[in-house]
């Protein structure tokens, strides 16, 4: 019996992280006193998988309380496969740009984010740097993360994990983007083309993003969509 639950709970934990391995790549650098309310989320597609038809995504407010400081609070939702659509956990972001933007090689921030889950005493810190280049039409972007977990109802304590991400992208034009990311993590191996753009409506610009992320391996879900929409303001 004791051995069936912790088969049951590797399994459980494997497939959260195959899945929602797919989230965002931060940029370095902030604006000042504005606001921006963001919606994001993935969603799977892996026939006869643990991961066909999951979906999660996140609903945040920020503000730019400095031109070097941005903090943003998040509600996530969640809906496995064969589950109810519910929110899971709460999550406040910090993210502090380093350097001036163009001063230096690359522009340089750092980010740093705690997630507690709504039900269970279960505490995610994450924290890494925010590295940017842009050389010529092109910007790149690499995001690496350590993650540990804590709390009463975490079953690995302690444990970090290395999460890296990155995104290379043409600046075609203000309202299009096409790119390539890349989504690594100890559950996580995925890649594809994800398309960017702005737009003004007076005062307010909306961003948006939509891509489809395609898994490496056998543990990641073979395809996963990714949608984001912006406002700030």
């Amino acid at each position: 019996m004791k051995r069936q639950y912790w088969l049951l709970a590797t399994l459980a934990m494997t497939t959260q992280a195959s899945f929602a391995g797919v989230d965002k790549i931060y940029g370095p650098n902030v604006d000042a006193r504005e606001f921006e309310l963001e919606m994001r989320g993935i969603s799977s597609a892996d026939s006869g998988s643990v991961f066909d038809g999951a979906m999660k995504s996140k609903i945040g407010l920020g503000y730019g309380i400095s031109s070097r400081i941005f903090v943003e609070g998040y509600l996530q939702f969640e809906e496995p496969v064969n589950g109810d659509y519910r929110l899971e956990a709460y999550e406040i972001e910090a993210k502090f740009q380093l350097t001036e933007k163009g001063k230096y090689f690359a522009d340089v921030g750092l980010l740093t984010e705690l997630e507690k889950s709504r039900d269970n005493d279960e505490w995610e810190p994450k924290i890494g740097p925010l590295i940017q280049k842009p050389f010529g039409n092109w910007i790149g972007t690499v995001n690496l993360f350590g993650e540990t977990k804590f709390g009463a109802d975490t079953i690995e304590r302690g444990k970090w994990e290395l999460i890296g991400r990155a995104q290379l992208k043409y600046r075609l034009s203000e309202t299009f983007e096409p790119g390539l990311e890349f989504y690594g993590d100890d559950g996580t191996r995925a890649l594809g083309p994800v398309m960017y753009g702005h737009f003004r409506l007076d005062s307010a610009k909306i961003g948006w993003q939509l891509g489809w992320l395609v898994g490496l391996d056998s543990v990641t879900a073979d395809n996963t969509i990714r949608w984001q929409f912006e406002l700030e303001f």
